[in-house]
């Protein structure tokens, strides 16, 4: 029984010689503080979440734990910014050049266009020709246009070379999509082939844009043409800003959520 005793005073000894739930509670904001100086954001959350999980109830800590949880995310945000800054600025240099031979156009009224040079209105109004097209925002599809002093009532294109061929989808006579209209003995019609119903002529003629590509327009009748290398180009230069256009448009979404959560975060700056 003395025995017992001894031991028991002796553990009782130790406990109350060991450090505090307090003590404890700092010694852990302290090294979560430690990591967020190096930046070690992921390891001083881990830390920040156990102060609140192991001692919950030294609510100084707990309530500096938070204050150390809303400093980091400021900062993940804060970094996130001058990084979408940083890929904003090398896409729109990427984007320069591509763009020498656009221009912009309010052709279809509150959206703007973007018209190669080669390929406006204006210059190809009596062509047969295949016609792209862009927006600011990066959608991107073609057209077929004919023009002749008969209907061929074409509803469908082929694009081929060298025993290389690319067949889009049929689209069918809705007066929108593929629509057609005459001025005296000309006829006009035009073929949109969106939503992928190029069916691969698009990426079939940026592949190919050096060789000789022919077009058939397939309907009641057929027309053949041989494309233009500034039609091609156009092509070519279109589908590669598209996706230059889009990462842009990506890049700076995701910025103006950073921006608002920053000043969620910082409601006084």
């Amino acid at each position: 029984m003395y025995r017992l005793l001894i031991v028991s005073c002796l553990l009782l000894f130790i406990v109350s010689c060991g450090p505090s739930r307090e003590e404890l509670a700092k010694d852990k904001y302290v090294e979560a503080e430690s990591l967020f100086n190096a930046k070690q954001f992921n390891d001083a959350k881990l830390i920040i979440d156990s102060i609140a999980d192991l001692f919950s109830d030294q609510i100084e800590y707990v309530t500096r734990a938070k204050d150390l949880l809303r400093s980091i995310t400021i900062r993940e945000q804060q970094e996130n910014l001058v990084f979408l800054d940083s890929m904003l600025h090398v896409k729109e240099k990427e984007l320069e050049p591509l763009m020498k031979n656009f221009r912009e156009s309010d052709e279809y009224g509150h959206q703007k266009i973007l018209i190669h040079k080669r390929q406006k209105p204006e210059n190809s109004y009596n062509r047969v020709y295949l016609r792209a097209h862009l927006d600011t925002k990066g959608e991107f599809y073609i057209s077929s246009r004919y023009t002749g002093l008969e209907w061929i009532h074409h509803n469908q294109i082929k694009v081929y070379n060298s025993g290389n061929k690319v067949l889009s989808e049929t689209v069918a006579k809705d007066g929108f999509q593929n629509r057609q209209f005459e001025d005296g003995e000309n006829k006009w019609e035009v073929v949109n082939y969106k939503e992928g119903k190029d069916n691969g002529v698009i990426d079939f003629i940026a592949s190919n844009w050096e060789q000789s590509l022919k077009v058939q327009f397939i309907g009641k009748k057929h027309y053949y043409i041989l494309m233009e290398k500034f039609d091609k180009e156009a092509i070519r230069d279109g589908y590669e800003i598209s996706f230059v256009l889009k990462d842009i448009a990506r890049i700076k979404e995701e910025k103006g959520k950073v921006e608002k959560e920053l000043a969620r975060l910082k409601p006084n700056n």
